[in-house]
């Protein structure tokens, strides 16, 4: 009897390792799906790399600051364009 119950057990704890396994892999499985299904509507998106004017540091674009034309890569570099341009 005492055999019998313990090869029970063994068999519900393989059963709910399998129903968990079972479960997560599917759950990663739809995030994968998701995940590529979302890559693929999205546009692909290319960032500009530009060149500071003060400092020729090249950053993404979207980082940057236009000024009259001209693109920096901080502020601190803007300024001092400004300074140098005014002597």
């Amino acid at each position: 009897m005492g055999r019998l119950l313990f090869i029970s057990g063994l068999i519900f704890l393989g059963w709910i390792a399998y129903r968990f396994l079972k479960n997560t892999w599917s759950q990663r499985l739809r995030d994968v799906e998701q995940n590529e299904q979302r890559a693929q509507q999205a546009p692909a998106r290319v960032q500009q790399i530009k060149a500071c004017t003060y400092c020729k540091t090249h950053i993404p674009e979207d980082e940057g600051i236009y000024r009259d034309g001209k693109f920096f890569c901080s502020y601190q570099h803007l300024d001092r364009y400004l300074e140098h341009e005014q002597q």
